[in-house]
């Protein structure tokens, strides 16, 4: 592929010391940059109040894996926060192999983010969104994981509900909860009590000899994976409760950046990882992604 804009470039220097910084190009309103170039104004909304939307994705062999599916979410996304004026999909789709080639991607995990753009007050707009493309590495997926049940909940009827928002403090902030308590990610109920999502995955249970995950209704992101497992018709929508996970034989969880990862415990209830049903789906996304 083409040269490897990878340099060493100025240590970064804090209280705690120095280290050394490698750049790489990022893709930024339109043009490669290096990604330590600064690039966000202190009034951009994204960055003062999580406005903005973003998407991420894996590269397989130099290749974005089921990009047509998460331009589609992320335009949906664009058009609910009703940002003007973003590229369009060709664009984003141009910028994403110009970073590919630049930076000499075979595997990375890569997030296009948009925001409005700096404004001059929480209600006020201005009139040039950023947007930016990012790489990083590509970390292997987990064997397994464990996973605790929360008291906090998924609002499903916020207007961020499906939206892969910037707003993602309260994420973050159950996500090291579960750390604390030695968990990998934490399960969310919606405000009626049905099960959702996790942090950063969604949720499959096997019950009865069927993978089972909760509706849109419950306010999950609507997962690449999760799209393609029910368009490969292994996996059905059903309302799920937390009494549900003590009928599941086998529960996993995905992620475009992990593919389908089995969980073996959830609150200290074991689960075989991966299943027979669980590793069906495993394989049927390593075939269809490319890895």
């Amino acid at each position: 592929m083409g040269r490897n804009r990878a340099q060493s470039i100025t240590p970064h220097c804090t209280r705690l010391g120095c280290a050394e910084m490698t750049a790489q190009s990022m893709w930024l309103n339109g043009e490669l940059v290096d990604d330590v170039t600064p690039a966000l104004f202190a009034n951009d909304h994204g960055f003062q109040l999580g406005d903005g939307v973003f998407d991420t994705l894996a590269i397989h062999d130099g290749t974005p894996v089921f990009l047509d599916r998460h331009l589609r979410r992320l335009r949906n996304g664009i058009d609910r926060l009703l940002i003007a004026n973003t590229p369009t999909d060709g664009v984003l789709t141009s910028a994403l192999f110009q970073l590919i080639e630049a930076n000499s991607l075979d595997a990375a995990r890569v997030r296009i983010t948009i925001t409005p753009g700096p404004g001059s007050s929480p209600r006020d707009r201005g009139t040039q969104p950023l947007t930016a493309i990012t790489t990083s590495p590509l970390h292997k997926a987990p064997s397994s994981v464990s996973l605790c049940t929360v008291q906090w909940t998924r609002n499903e009827r916020s207007p961020l509900a499906g939206i892969k928002s910037t707003s993602w403090g309260e994420n973050a902030s159950i996500l090291r909860y579960a750390a604390t308590n030695g968990f990998d990610n934490a399960i969310l109920c919606d405000s009626t009590g049905r099960l959702s999502e996790c942090t950063t995955s969604n949720l499959y249970l096997v019950i009865d000899g069927q993978i089972l995950t909760p509706s849109l209704e419950s306010g999950c992101l609507p997962g690449i994976i999760r799209e393609v497992l029910i368009d490969e018709q292994l996996v059905s929508e059903q309302d799920l409760f937390p009494s549900d996970l003590e009928l599941a034989t086998e529960v996993f969880i995905s992620s475009s950046t992990t593919g389908v990862v089995p969980v073996r415990s959830v609150d200290g209830r074991t689960y075989t990882a991966p299943g027979r049903l669980t590793a069906r789906a495993l394989e049927t996304i390593e075939k269809l992604s490319g890895r």
